[in-house]
Protein backbone atom coordinates (compact mmCIF):
# COMPACT_ATOMS: atom_id res chain seq x y z
CA UNK A 1 0.00 0.00 0.00
CA UNK A 2 1.35 3.59 -0.94
CA UNK A 3 0.63 6.58 0.46
CA UNK A 4 -2.81 7.63 -0.41
CA UNK A 5 -2.67 11.06 0.60
CA UNK A 6 -0.34 14.11 0.73
CA UNK A 7 -0.40 17.70 2.62
CA UNK A 8 1.94 20.86 3.43
CA UNK A 9 1.66 22.19 6.87
CA UNK A 10 2.52 25.97 6.39
CA UNK A 11 3.13 28.27 9.24
CA UNK A 12 4.86 31.80 9.83
CA UNK A 13 6.84 30.36 12.95
CA UNK A 14 8.44 27.10 13.83
CA UNK A 15 6.22 27.52 16.97
CA UNK A 16 2.88 27.64 15.31
CA UNK A 17 4.61 24.83 13.10
CA UNK A 18 4.70 22.42 15.78
CA UNK A 19 1.30 23.66 16.99
CA UNK A 20 -0.45 22.62 13.52
CA UNK A 21 1.67 19.31 12.74
CA UNK A 22 -0.01 18.38 16.50
CA UNK A 23 -3.41 18.59 15.30
CA UNK A 24 -2.41 17.05 12.01
CA UNK A 25 -0.84 14.17 13.67
CA UNK A 26 -3.80 13.78 16.16
CA UNK A 27 -5.68 13.30 12.79
CA UNK A 28 -3.87 10.55 11.61
CA UNK A 29 -1.27 12.42 9.48
CA UNK A 30 2.60 11.43 10.24
CA UNK A 31 5.57 14.12 8.90
CA UNK A 32 7.34 13.02 5.70
CA UNK A 33 10.59 14.51 5.81
CA UNK A 34 12.02 17.32 7.48
CA UNK A 35 10.56 21.01 7.58
CA UNK A 36 11.62 23.75 4.80
CA UNK A 37 11.77 27.39 4.72
CA UNK A 38 11.47 28.74 1.12
CA UNK A 39 8.74 31.17 0.76
CA UNK A 40 9.24 34.79 0.06
CA UNK A 41 8.00 35.51 3.36
CA UNK A 42 9.93 32.80 4.97
CA UNK A 43 7.05 30.64 5.94
CA UNK A 44 8.08 27.29 7.58
CA UNK A 45 6.68 24.13 5.48
CA UNK A 46 6.25 19.99 6.49
CA UNK A 47 4.96 17.94 4.32
CA UNK A 48 2.37 15.18 5.56
CA UNK A 49 1.10 11.87 4.44
CA UNK A 50 -1.50 9.20 4.97
CA UNK A 51 -1.21 5.82 4.08
CA UNK A 52 1.59 3.20 4.28
CA UNK A 53 5.47 3.24 2.71
CA UNK A 54 5.62 0.98 0.06
CA UNK A 55 9.31 0.54 0.58
CA UNK A 56 10.66 -2.80 0.14
CA UNK A 57 9.96 -4.91 3.07
CA UNK A 58 7.92 -4.62 6.23
CA UNK A 59 8.97 -2.35 9.35
CA UNK A 60 9.98 -4.26 12.12
CA UNK A 61 12.67 -4.68 14.66
CA UNK A 62 16.61 -4.53 13.93
CA UNK A 63 18.32 -7.20 14.68
CA UNK A 64 22.57 -7.14 14.61
CA UNK A 65 21.77 -9.54 11.62
CA UNK A 66 20.62 -6.31 9.96
CA UNK A 67 23.41 -4.36 10.00
CA UNK A 68 25.12 -4.81 6.67
CA UNK A 69 28.21 -3.18 7.35
CA UNK A 70 28.87 -4.48 10.77
CA UNK A 71 31.77 -7.56 10.82
CA UNK A 72 30.84 -11.00 12.64
CA UNK A 73 32.32 -9.93 15.88
CA UNK A 74 30.53 -6.24 15.87
CA UNK A 75 27.67 -8.17 15.38
CA UNK A 76 28.61 -10.77 18.07
CA UNK A 77 29.48 -7.64 20.97
CA UNK A 78 25.95 -6.07 19.72
CA UNK A 79 24.08 -9.50 21.18
CA UNK A 80 26.47 -9.78 23.88
CA UNK A 81 24.47 -10.67 27.25
CA UNK A 82 26.94 -9.14 29.59
CA UNK A 83 31.07 -7.86 29.71
CA UNK A 84 32.45 -11.31 29.64
CA UNK A 85 30.70 -12.30 26.84
CA UNK A 86 31.89 -9.37 24.64
CA UNK A 87 35.16 -10.09 25.85
CA UNK A 88 34.93 -13.38 24.70
CA UNK A 89 33.70 -11.83 21.38
CA UNK A 90 36.79 -9.75 20.64
CA UNK A 91 38.55 -12.54 21.68
CA UNK A 92 40.40 -10.95 24.70
CA UNK A 93 39.29 -13.48 27.10
CA UNK A 94 39.76 -12.42 31.00
CA UNK A 95 42.21 -12.47 33.82
CA UNK A 96 42.46 -13.08 37.50
CA UNK A 97 45.09 -11.52 38.07
CA UNK A 98 44.82 -9.43 41.80
CA UNK A 99 46.89 -6.31 40.56
CA UNK A 100 49.64 -7.42 43.49
CA UNK A 101 53.30 -7.65 41.73
CA UNK A 102 53.86 -10.10 44.39
CA UNK A 103 51.16 -12.07 42.54
CA UNK A 104 53.09 -12.19 39.15
CA UNK A 105 55.27 -14.92 37.60
CA UNK A 106 58.63 -14.63 36.19
CA UNK A 107 59.32 -11.42 38.00
CA UNK A 108 62.94 -9.42 37.60
CA UNK A 109 64.78 -9.45 40.80
CA UNK A 110 64.41 -6.18 42.41
CA UNK A 111 67.67 -5.46 44.19
CA UNK A 112 68.17 -5.18 47.93
CA UNK A 113 67.93 -2.14 49.70
CA UNK A 114 71.34 -0.34 50.20
CA UNK A 115 72.40 1.63 53.44
CA UNK A 116 74.20 4.58 54.24
CA UNK A 117 77.67 2.87 55.02
CA UNK A 118 77.59 1.46 51.53
CA UNK A 119 76.64 4.93 49.73
CA UNK A 120 79.33 6.45 51.74
CA UNK A 121 81.97 3.56 50.78
CA UNK A 122 81.27 3.56 47.32
CA UNK A 123 83.17 0.47 46.41
CA UNK A 124 80.51 -2.21 46.22
CA UNK A 125 79.86 -3.80 43.33
CA UNK A 126 76.40 -5.38 43.71
CA UNK A 127 73.35 -3.52 42.46
CA UNK A 128 70.82 -2.14 45.17
CA UNK A 129 68.14 0.12 45.55
CA UNK A 130 68.86 3.64 47.26
CA UNK A 131 66.22 6.14 48.77
CA UNK A 132 66.06 9.78 47.90
CA UNK A 133 66.65 10.69 51.32
CA UNK A 134 70.04 8.30 51.54
CA UNK A 135 71.12 9.93 48.36
CA UNK A 136 70.17 13.46 49.31
CA UNK A 137 72.22 12.43 52.85
CA UNK A 138 75.22 11.33 51.00
CA UNK A 139 75.58 14.67 48.86
CA UNK A 140 75.15 16.71 51.27
CA UNK A 141 77.72 15.01 53.63
CA UNK A 142 80.33 15.07 50.83
CA UNK A 143 79.40 18.59 50.46
CA UNK A 144 80.26 19.11 53.95
CA UNK A 145 83.46 17.47 53.44
CA UNK A 146 84.59 19.64 50.69
CA UNK A 147 87.76 21.95 51.65
CA UNK A 148 86.67 25.25 52.72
Amino acid sequence: MAYTQYETVVANTPEELTAKLAQAIAEGWQPYGGPVSITEGFQVLQAVVKGTNNAVGTPGDITSENISDASDVGKAVLVSVDAAAARVAIGSGTSDFSGSYNDLTDQPVIPAEGDAALLEAGTDLVAHTWSAKLIHDEIARQIAALPA
